[in-house]
């Protein structure tokens, strides 16, 4: 049965050339900004569950690693992504998407750059064998739609760092600096500008 990755338009036959490169050489897939990579886990229906034994039924652990780890198929080069650990899951199989955005809006979200290529690899743990599979990803370009948007974008005129601590958001305004007193002697003291305003109110007064 194995893993089964959803791409449109593949046919029954293109499915098994597939999955025989995938176990040997690896496979590479194209995909634009914000498309979506459905990968599908070994799924067995009600029927079969009295003949297939939990321990013989095909669960796997998908990695993305980085290219070494794909080239050896080591999980110890990358991170555990995704986990198929149901086999015997009611209704329908367990199904993980990847949407290669440039942008996420969570912290822990991950993000996808144009022009590069992410790597994935999965390892049985229903035996012990040696078979893997390898899926390579490419990150063609930008959708239209997300050009538009990256061409409206403007950046800012500032940014704050990272080691900025703002303990009140109201009071921080970076347009407006703050006033620090003088520490060279060539500024004029209080009282020297008093007496200086003084004089002219007085000059003004003989004047008039």
């Amino acid at each position: 049965m194995g893993l089964l990755i959803h791409i449109p338009f593949l046919s029954f036959s293109s499915c098994l050339r597939l999955y025989s490169r995938l176990r040997r050489e690896g496979y590479t897939v194209q995909v634009s900004v914000n498309d979506y990579l459905d990968i599908y886990c070994p799924h067995y229906n009600t029927t079969q569950r009295g003949t297939l034994d939990r321990n013989v039924a095909e669960q796997y652990i998908l990695y993305m690693v980085n290219y070494r780890g794909y080239r050896t198929c080591d999980p110890l080069m990358g991170f555990k992504r995704w986990e198929c650990n149901r086999p015997h899951a009611p209704h329908t199989p367990i199904k993980f998407s990847e949407k290669f955005q440039r942008y996420s809006a969570f912290s822990l979200g991950y993000e996808f750059n144009v022009g590069q290529e992410y790597y994935y690899i999965s390892t049985p743990t229903h035996h012990h064998g040696h078979s893997c599979l390898r899926l390579r990803v490419f990150v063609c370009c930008s959708t239209v739609s997300q050009a538009d948007d990256d061409s409206s974008q403007t950046s800012p005129d500032y940014t704050v760092r990272p080691n900025i601590k703002i303990h009140n958001l109201d009071e921080f305004n970076p347009e407006v600096p703050k006033l620090e007193k003088s520490v060279s002697g060539s500024s004029p003291s209080r009282d020297r500008l008093l007496l200086t305003i003084a004089m002219l109110v007085v000059s003004a007064v003989v004047l008039s």
